[in-house]
């Protein structure tokens, strides 16, 4: 490292800290980082929550870009994960995968890290940061364990797969070397987890001062039984699975461990060979699991129960799921709609029960002219309502469309029902879409609109095919979809 290295770095940290700084800093040096702006922000479950975008400050080292990025936590940050996302590698690009980004724990102090952009976590030097040393410390550690705790693994049912193809009468000399070899990698897969618990208890006690333990005591894990069959084990293991997730511990939202431990167990319950009712049938079951241990953990209300729901409902929305999604609205969601103003939630459990034949409510809105516009007045045979903004760019690009599609067909009237707030750029988007011909309506309060509301729309744009009756036809979640039903009719 070189003087001139170390002078450019040290002025740029004196630099860049205020002369009466009441917010944590965050510094961190990037080799070989392509992209001039990074994205900072937080970490909730399975969802980033943009905080802010950066310009970095360049400089070589021994002919090698560097490039050095800080901010400053904002004083009502919480403790939690937050994350730096770097950018796409030009592979990534190609092959339209994931930005290269780095997790790391914030809990009140000041941050120095530096990593390489190739390889941000793998790569990484925690320079200062109590926290990020313990939390990085123990997941080198624990990689290797998982490693090589899933190799044993692999090793005890290969052998049993084996031992499964000798008759039970059989005492050959083959089949007890076998046996042999199945007992000594299922006492080596046994004695590997209990050492493993032993590191995990002892790295969450040791740095219990920190919030990196709460993180680090949900890696313990459930006891699986070399001895046992495989269905076994994962059955054993999943009925005692959440037993080591405080619930109670609503700081854990603010990080992606629940979510994380969500999702590996419910992969637990998927089988190659199911078909779509029986997947549905097991993924219902985990559902259950997983709720009744939220709920001896918190209660039935709460941050972190309506986490746990948004997650669940999300996930199983995007596989398309319905049964999952009726069930969770049966069973779990009458303790969320407590208020008047639903909340994201809550319109998505509701918008479950708007399914084909549902009669949707009627509604009285204005259109661009300032002109009252009522649904059952203004229906034809065939009717679609979608719900779109300005501000939406996949709206942008599906209107058109839909006018393409719908030309010429006299018994369709498209209802384009905007979430804007402001009527100039409302306007403005129905012209450059160029469908003024359209019921373009709007009451110009965004997401509070009583439309809105009452229709349970969450997320832009959404559709709706409905009759003369207001009964809905189906509700198409693609143009093609909607190309298909029309065709259908």
């Amino acid at each position: 490292m070189t003087k001139h290295f170390l002078l450019s770095v040290a002025g740029f940290f004196l630099m860049m800290l205020p002369a009466h700084a009441q917010s944590h800093t965050l510094r961190v040096r990037v080799y070989n980082q392509l992209y001039n702006t990074v994205a900072i922000g937080s970490v909730r479950g399975d969802r980033f929550i943009l905080s802010d975008s950066i310009m970095t400050s360049n400089i070589m080292h021994d002919g090698v870009p560097l490039k050095l990025i800080a901010w400053s936590f904002p004083p009502e940050a919480q403790p939690g994960m937050y994350r730096i996302v770097l950018g796409q590698t030009t592979y990534a690009r190609v092959m339209n995968e994931a930005p290269q980004q780095l997790d790391f724990i914030f809990n009140g102090e000041d941050i120095r890290l530096q990593t390489d952009f190739k390889a941000p976590a793998d790569s990484l030097k925690v320079i200062s940061s109590e926290e990020n040393q313990a939390w990085f410390s123990f997941l080198k550690k624990e990689l290797e364990y998982s490693q090589q705790i899933e190799a044993l693994e692999m090793e005890v049912d290969f052998y049993r797969d084996k031992q499964s193809g000798f008759n039970a009468d059989s005492l050959t000399g083959e089949r007890k070397e076998l046996e042999k070899k199945l007992a000594g990698a299922a006492n080596s897969y046994n004695l590997l987890q209990m050492e493993r618990e032993t590191f995990v208890a002892n790295a969450a006690s040791e740095n219990s001062h920190l919030f990196a333990a709460r993180l680090i005591k949900t890696f313990r894990e459930p006891f699986r039984d070399g001895y046992l069959l495989a269905e076994e084990r994962n059955a054993s293991w999943q009925k005692e699975y959440f037993r080591f997730i405080d619930f109670s511990d609503e700081a854990l939202i603010n990080t992606p461990v629940i979510s994380d431990k969500i999702f590996d167990y419910l992969v637990t319950w998927n089988r190659r060979e199911y078909n779509t009712a029986q997947r549905e049938e097991a993924y219902i079951r985990a559902v259950d699991a997983v709720m009744a241990a939220v709920e001896e953990g918190t209660g039935k209300a709460g941050p972190v129960y309506e986490f746990v729901l948004d997650y669940l409902v999300d996930g199983f929305e995007g596989l398309n799921m319905n049964n999952v999604l009726a069930w969770i609205l049966d069973n779990y969601a009458g303790t969320l709609c407590t208020t008047e103003e639903k909340t994201t939630l809550v319109r998505k459990l509701e918008a479950q029960k708007m399914g084909a034949g549902t009669v949707v409510p009627d509604f009285t809105i204005d259109d661009l002219h300032g002109q009252p516009v009522t649904f059952s007045q203004a229906s034809k045979k065939r009717n679609l309502i979608v719900f779109w903004a300005s501000w939406c760019p996949h709206c942008s690009s599906l209107l058109p469309e839909i006018k393409a599609l719908f030309s010429g067909k006299s018994d369709l009237e498209v209802f384009a029902v905007s979430l804007d707030s402001s009527k100039a750029d409302w306007q403005q988007a129905v012209s450059d879409a160029g469908v003024e011909h359209f019921r373009n309506l709007s009451d110009l309060k965004e997401w509070d609109g009583k439309a809105a509301e009452d229709y349970n729309i969450y997320a832009t744009p959404t559709m709706f095919l409905v009759d003369s009756n207001r009964k809905i036809i189906a509700r198409p979640a693609t143009l093609e979809e909607l190309a298909k039903m029309l065709s259908g009719n």
